[in-house]
């Protein structure tokens, strides 16, 4: 099945657009985060509109270009789409002398507003464009040549209809009614082969930034492409596609904002700073060497500890008791990567905060969460396994980096309650709940199970709960299992990575490699280009959020840590390879100041500096 929705987009912005050209949904137009600013703009040559109807092909470059091909009855037109920071060009090349005309749907509004009653813009025309005005909001629109002419209209319309019927995940888009608001149209007397350009932006602009964009559009295009495929190349083994890494790192960049420093969950839907969800992926970033940003978001983070812990999303009123536990695996994983401790001190003075908070929530050796305070929030839990997992492994790490002995005790009891949870084969869900769920993967992930227990739940997860597309929430056979269930019975391509991890950590290699190719094979391109949905039914069909950032962004991570076996300790001056048998490996490293090369080959390793052979890994001294 061919994708049927894309995603361009650099430092938040972005465009959503099904394949064949069309603005079939409410999310589908131009946004800046989480506002919006164009809802569609639709190019007619002629008498004849570039639609679904003579749409004929779709070509995916990058996560900051895309084409698209028409079929007219007077010949082909070509249509390019570059994302910017604060624009998108279109550019229109028909190969054909034609009238071009452009309609432009505006619909200034933030992610969680439909249709608003009286809605009205303030319309002025600019040197080569024009300006809509809405509520301290303002979508521009410049043109190269070419007239605007003013017909404003203002109408309802239900763009959501056209995503139920091609099938697009109906749990957030409902077919509401929208605003539509076209101010005029824009027309040109074009030439065969001749290009036409319009920049669609959510800042105002000058001439020179105009026309450097549009000039180097190309460049520009191919420029990042290099840096996607030199970024890839840092991955290199015999276990992993090239195509697929590419899609990883790609993936990675688009829902980062360098700029504000932020990671977005998803796109189109969760177009907003999640935490949790960056927390999860930052670890790629690492593995990435980009030591820097990494730093900057767990600063602009840390800003927000407080008696209640850390919001899921940032500035937001909910505070589940996962957040900051992975907030403080990630600081310690940072460390091990850096040795830089200034940002440990930085934080210092909350350590009082973060320990009493903690000690706050333990009830009888157990992290008490209640209600929806997981990552499974559709759920009412209570006790949860992977909770006390996180918190065993943040305490250890809480520990590792201020040696307070309270973290240190707290992380050996939740160890010991998680471990209780152990029934037969699995571990149960939550403490008075015997459900068989994908959440003792997050126990295996982060290395908090007892050495006895590990092989039996990795082979009861593998029986019980992988199937052809990935991990499923909740086990076939568990009597809780629904197969439309959301956090009951899908498929979660996150849980499917975890264990990828835990696969190839236990030297389970033909496993991991099976989860691999389910990623790449199954996962990856199932509705939206490049990229991999939320979740997915039991039996394959694609749902949620189209483009998911932690359904693909750990594959850096993992990589690295999981299949290479390569862990550094800067701060001790060593990097740690577990020997890894059956794997063939490169890796180039920038750490300490030092470049370092790394040579794996079925459980052999050569580096450019010297090695310490012992029974299960080599030690890399710097």
């Amino acid at each position: 099945m061919e994708p049927s929705v894309h995603v361009i987009s650099k430092n938040g912005m972005f465009l959503f657009r099904f394949n064949n050209g069309e603005f079939g949904s409410k999310w589908c137009g131009i946004w800046k985060g989480s506002q919006k600013y164009f809802d569609y703009f639709a190019f007619k040559l002629g008498d004849e509109f570039l639609s679904e109807a003579n749409f004929k092909k779709f070509s995916f470059y990058n996560s900051q270009f895309s084409t698209l091909l028409f079929e007219t009855s007077k010949g082909k037109v070509m249509e390019e789409v570059k994302c910017y920071d604060d624009s998108v060009l279109v550019s229109v090349t028909p190969s054909f002398d034609s009238t071009i005309t452009c309609e432009i749907g505006i619909n200034i509004r933030r992610r969680d507003e439909n249709y608003e009653k009286g809605k009205r813009y303030n319309l002025t025309e600019t040197k080569n464009g024009i300006k809509a005005e809405f509520n301290g909001k303002a979508a521009y629109v410049y043109f190269s040549s070419g007239k605007f002419e003013k017909d404003e209209y203002y109408g309802i319309h239900s763009p959501g209809l056209y995503a139920l019927k091609m099938g697009l995940t109906h749990y957030i888009d409902k077919g509401e009614v929208q605003n539509k608001y076209v101010p005029g149209n824009i027309t040109y007397e074009l030439k065969a082969n001749e290009t036409y350009d319009l920049l669609f932006s959510s800042k105002e602009m000058d001439f020179d930034s105009i026309y450097k964009l549009i000039k180097n559009k190309i460049k520009y295009a191919e420029e990042y492409g290099e840096i996607i495929k030199s970024e890839s190349k840092k991955f290199d083994s015999n276990l992993l596609d090239r195509g697929f890494v590419m899609d990883s790192v790609d993936s990675i960049y688009s829902y980062t904002n360098f700029n504000d420093k932020e990671f977005y969950a998803g796109f189109p839907y969760f177009n907003e700073f999640w935490l949790r969800d960056a927390l999860i992926v930052l670890p790629s970033f690492l593995s990435m060497g980009n030591f820097s940003f990494v730093r900057d978001l767990l600063l602009k983070i840390s800003y927000n500890i407080n008696e209640k812990g850390l919001p899921n999303i940032l500035n937001g009123e909910l505070y589940p008791k996962d957040v900051l536990g992975i907030f403080l695996i990630d600081l310690y994983e940072y460390f091990k990567y850096t040795a830089d401790s200034s940002l440990i001190d930085l934080i210092a003075d909350k350590k009082e905060t973060i320990i009493q908070t903690c000690s706050e929530w333990v009830d009888k050796g157990f992290i008490h969460d209640k209600g929806n305070e997981t990552w499974m929030d559709s759920c009412d839990r209570e006790f949860s396994v992977e909770i006390q997992a996180i918190w065993s492994k943040a305490m250890t790490a809480f520990y590792s980096m201020f040696k307070d002995q309270t973290a240190k005790e707290m992380a050996d009891t939740l160890k010991k309650s998680l471990n209780s949870l152990f029934r037969e084969d699995h571990l149960m869900d939550q403490k008075e709940r015997d459900i068989n769920s994908a959440n003792q993967i997050f126990a295996l992930y982060f290395d908090v199970v007892d050495a006895d227990k590990k092989d039996a739940i990795i082979k009861n997860v593998e029986d019980n709960l992988l199937t052809e597309h990935g991990i499923l929430s909740v086990s076939k056979n568990d009597k809780t299992f629904d197969f439309k269930g959301y956090q009951t019975g899908a498929i979660w391509p996150l849980l499917t990575e975890m264990f990828t991890a835990v696969a190839f950590a236990n030297g389970k290699n033909e496993l991991g490699k099976t989860l691999l190719s389910i990623l790449k094979d199954k996962n990856d391109n199932a509705q939206c280009s490049s990229r991999i949905n939320e979740i997915f039914q039991p039996d394959g069909n694609p749902k949620g959020c189209p483009s998911q950032a932690w359904s693909i962004g750990l594959i850096p991570f993992i990589t690295e840590k999981y299949i290479m076996g390569i862990e550094p300790d800067i701060p001790n001056g060593e990097i740690a390879i577990k020997k890894r048998k059956g794997i063939k490996a490169k890796k180039d490293l920038n750490l300490a100041g030092k470049r370092i090369n790394i040579e794996i080959s079925d459980g052999g390793v050569k580096s450019n500096y010297g090695l310490l052979e012992l029974s299960d890994r080599f030690i890399l001294e710097l």
